[in-house]
């Protein structure tokens, strides 16, 4: 816990805060990723390339594709050592009063290991699977951010769940396939809306797949965390989007029969417009187009949304 970000008091606060108005708190760790010695990890667990030496990782920049000098090097987790990290975790949270859980990395991350016993890409997942079974076991409610096919069975929450497509010019039309296999079995959120270049078309999605829209927040200012880390992120603060966030809640008041429903139809009513099915029988029509369409009677709006159901 870093001091000037709040350190232990402040997380406690917060975790104490989010208890009592009634909100699930989900601490996200990362189990793959060895930022540096200690707290359970140790350089020796690193994963190998295949001269047999460390696999040193690196951020690079989005401006050239060059390698960021400024951001330290980092390594991965070999997935012979995820089950003794994990247990460590688990430890550790029992210990903090943690009871429910959130996981970034194991769940949509593959990569193999080319120490003398070699680990495949393929066999890592197995390893995964075995962490993630006792991570479930251990936690009241499992988080995953972004989550593959061999992580869905021990998933309570998803985030990050995809609502857009490659969108590559040979694509013709895109169809909310991750969300009609896992949607009912696990609740799932989209990635930040306030991070969109389109907020309102990230939120029209999300509506179209069923998944509920998350925003990344701070209250501090953004300039708070030039130079760190986390400075990739941005139009994070809370006073530039409290309206918006409470607009969103608004809206989506019409949804709470869908979110969370699996989804059982979904198709092009043409031009702009999709209808989603939920098991419930209730339908969401979607327009993305510059003016009003009617649909069954039904007028939905340009840019807009109209939930057609028993109540």
């Amino acid at each position: 816990m870093k001091e000037h970000w709040g350190g232990q008091k402040g997380y406690n606060g917060m975790a104490e805060a989010l208890q009592e108005a009634g909100i699930p708190f989900y601490p996200i760790y990362d189990t793959v990723t060895i930022r540096k010695s200690g707290n359970g990890y140790r350089d020796y667990q690193g994963v190998r390339n295949v001269s047999k030496s460390a696999s040193a990782q690196y951020e690079y920049l989005l401006t050239s594709g060059s390698r960021d000098t400024g951001k330290k090097t980092y390594y991965l987790v070999s997935p012979k050592y995820e089950e003794e990290i994990m247990t460590s975790l688990l430890e550790s949270a029992k210990k903090k009063g943690v009871e429910n859980l959130g996981l970034t990395g194991i769940a949509d991350m593959m990569y193999a290991d080319y120490r003398s016993d070699s680990i495949s890409d393929n066999e890592t997942g197995a390893y995964w699977e075995k962490a993630l079974e006792t991570a479930a076991a251990s936690a009241d409610s499992l988080l995953l951010q972004g989550a593959y096919a061999y992580a869905f069975p021990y998933a309570d929450v998803i985030v990050n769940a995809p609502v857009f497509s490659s969108q590559f010019d040979v694509e013709d039309e895109a169809v909310p396939f991750y969300e009609m296999v896992v949607g009912g079995s696990a609740a799932l959120y989209s990635t930040p809306v306030n991070e969109s270049g389109n907020v309102r078309e990230m939120l029209l999605k999300a509506v179209e797949y069923g998944v509920s829209p998350t925003f990344q927040l701070m209250t501090a200012q953004r300039d708070a965390l030039q130079d760190t880390e986390y400075q990739k992120y941005y139009s994070l603060c809370w006073g530039d989007w409290e309206q918006e966030i409470k607009d969103v809640l608004k809206e989506f008041e019409a949804l709470d029969s869908i979110l969370g429903q699996r989804i059982v139809s979904h198709e092009k009513l043409g031009g702009k417009v999709y209808a989603t099915t939920f098991e419930n029988g209730d339908i969401v029509y979607v327009n993305y187009g510059q003016e009003d369409v009617i649909v069954e009677q039904i007028t939905v709006p340009a840019w807009g949304f109209v939930r057609k159901g028993d109540k």
